[in-house]
């Protein structure tokens, strides 16, 4: 008698919430409109992610602060992180009182906040130092790093959930390449600091432990420990 039933569990178990599919297959549409917005999407990513390593300025001068890029990586960016946390973190404490379709709202919400206090605090914090300069090398380079993470971190969990609905170890190579992430955006803006930024050492270590270590530190206990 029991059996039909415990077999009826363990498939609800592992069935994917369609705002999941929902939102991965707006993920795509997103990702074919910038396409289509942006000449040359690639390639704009690719030199906005090789700034703190370029030899000459030139090379990626022509796509810098590019409002078009800024927005889409800013929307495609929370989006997809959004999904991902969602998909591989629904069991987080502090959403366990919300449905389904809440949670992954309150998630995204708490990205959207979370990528606009960093920024506004960017600003503040430039405009304060008087070097808009260095400000919009750091935005660059962070929100092309954000694209290019975007776009594969997506494409792991649209395989994860359309092939192995979400039953495999693919969030594994998931968080490798969130830590990867993590590593590359303190590495890059970190030389871009060091390169750019006209004032003593001191301030660009204060810079660093507030607004990229302490930030980065938060966001992982807020994920991590509360599961």
């Amino acid at each position: 008698m029991n059996k039909p039933y415990i077999i009826t569990e363990l498939i609800l178990r592992y069935e994917i919430p369609s705002i999941i599919k929902f939102s991965l297959l707006i993920a795509l549409l997103v990702v074919a409109i910038v396409y289509v917005l942006i000449p040359n999407w690639f390639l704009h990513i690719k030199l906005l992610v090789l700034i703190p390593v370029q030899r000459f300025q030139w090379q990626s001068e022509k796509y810098n602060e590019n409002s078009v890029f800024r927005l889409s990586s800013f929307f495609s960016s929370t989006f997809i992180f959004s999904i991902a946390i969602f998909s591989y973190l629904s069991n987080l404490k502090w959403l366990n009182h919300y449905s389904v379709t809440t949670t992954f709202f309150v998630i995204y919400g708490f990205m959207t906040g979370l990528f606009v206090l960093k920024l506004a605090l960017d600003y503040l914090y430039f405009f304060l130092h008087k070097a808009k300069k260095t400000m919009n090398l750091i935005i660059d380079f962070q929100y092309g790093l954000n694209q290019l993470f975007a776009i594969i971190i997506s494409s792991i969990v649209l395989v994860d959930v359309f092939f192995y609905n979400l039953m495999s170890n693919l969030y594994i190579i998931t968080l490798t390449m969130l830590l990867i992430y993590l590593i590359l955006r303190f590495v890059g803006t970190t030389i871009i600091l060091i390169n750019n930024f006209s004032y003593p050492i001191l301030t660009v270590i204060v810079y660093l432990c507030t607004f990229e270590i302490v930030s980065i530190m938060v966001f992982m206990k807020v994920l991590f420990d509360n599961t």
